[in-house]
């Protein structure tokens, strides 16, 4: 797996994760579980930004197109 897809799924899964525990941190009362929540949104909002400039030299390429698909029609 390479590093953008990496970063793409650890911010899928902070999102996933952030508003049950900002609801858990608001609903219980507690201030430190509330501000983990909302650093996992934040995170979770830019982690995926942050992959647009992330050195991309390195990544394999593959071919994509009608051309190489393997399907069966």
């Amino acid at each position: 797996m390479d590093r953008k897809l990496k970063a793409e799924t650890w911010a899928l899964l902070l999102l996933f994760a952030a508003f049950p525990i900002i609801s858990f941190g608001t609903t219980g009362g507690s201030n430190l579980v509330w501000w983990i929540g909302l650093v996992s949104l934040v995170l979770g909002g830019v982690l995926p930004i942050w992959t647009r400039f992330m050195d991309h030299s390195g990544d394999t390429v593959r071919d994509v197109g009608m051309e190489f698909d393997d399907r069966t029609s």
